[in-house]
Order: C-alpha cells, then sequence, then structure tokens
C-alpha cells in the first residue's frame, strides 16, 4: 500500500482528501504546517507528497518542494501542488512544474475534482490500469 503524505493547512481540506485517499486504499500521514511536513518527508518515507502553497504564509509550499528535493535530496519523491494560489493572488501568469523553480510533478488548481487527483495519484505512483478495450 503506497503511503501519502498530505501537507496542507487546512484540516478540512485534510480530512477531505484524507478520506478520498483512503478509500482508493491508499495509507494517508498529514501534516498542518511546513515544518511538520518537512519532518514527516523526512522520516515517515512518503510515496508521494500531496502540498499546499499557501500555508499560512503567500508561498511557502514552494519552499517546501524545493527542500524537500535539495536538503532531503528526495529527488525521485513524486511531488503534487495543489493550491488555489491562481485563484486568490492576481498574478499575470500561472504557476506550472519547472525543474529548476518549482520541482515539482504536478500543479492541480483548488479546487479540485476528486477524480482527478486520485487518477493524478495514480499515474505518478504507476497504480493506474487501463481498462481493457474488449472483454477478456
Amino acid at each position: 500500500m503506497a503511503k501519502i503524505l498530505l501537507i496542507d493547512d487546512d484540516r478540512d481540506f485534510v480530512d477531505a482528501v484524507r478520506m478520498m485517499l483512503e478509500k482508493a486504499k491508499f495509507e494517508v500521514d498529514a501534516a498542518l504546517t511546513p515544518e511538520e511536513g518537512m519532518e514527516k518527508a523526512k522520516t515517515s518515507n512518503p510515496d508521494l507528497v500531496v502540498l499546499d502553497v499557501m500555508m499560512p504564509n503567500d508561498y511557502e509550499g514552494f519552499a517546501v518542494a524545493r527542500s524537500i528535493r535539495e536538503d532531503l535530496n528526495m529527488r525521485e519523491l513524486p511531488i503534487v501542488i495543489l493550491s488555489c494560489v491562481h485563484e486568490k493572488k492576481s498574478v499575470p501568469y500561472r504557476f506550472a512544474p519547472d525543474e529548476n523553480y518549482l520541482p515539482v510533478d504536478v500543479f492541480l488548481d483548488k479546487p479540485v475534482d476528486t477524480t482527478r487527483l486520485l487518477e493524478t495519484v495514480q499515474e505518478l505512483l504507476g497504480e493506474k490500469r487501463e481498462e481493457p478495450k474488449y472483454p477478456l
């Protein structure tokens, strides 16, 4: 069973995503602060991280993603950014994965469709199975 680490300061959101992922048979660990998230990334050996950006400051999630990659040297750990930063901050551009500036695998906007989030997690973990094109 793959372990997902959720790092988000919105307890209600964490609880909702936890329920969805646990229903899909994932083990879920959660952190409500960037510091707790970094500690759990280091000690709990997650298979994937789902990370918010704005917690509690404007762009802390970006620093957490870079620290996971650089300080913890977890370059192969899949990271999904899940944030409403594009809606809350009127920036004239969109954030997207970038090896040098935003070293994450996927950037999804909140609110996110739970089916899309689950499919993204499954794809990154290699657990999504294609439906056969014909009956077996």
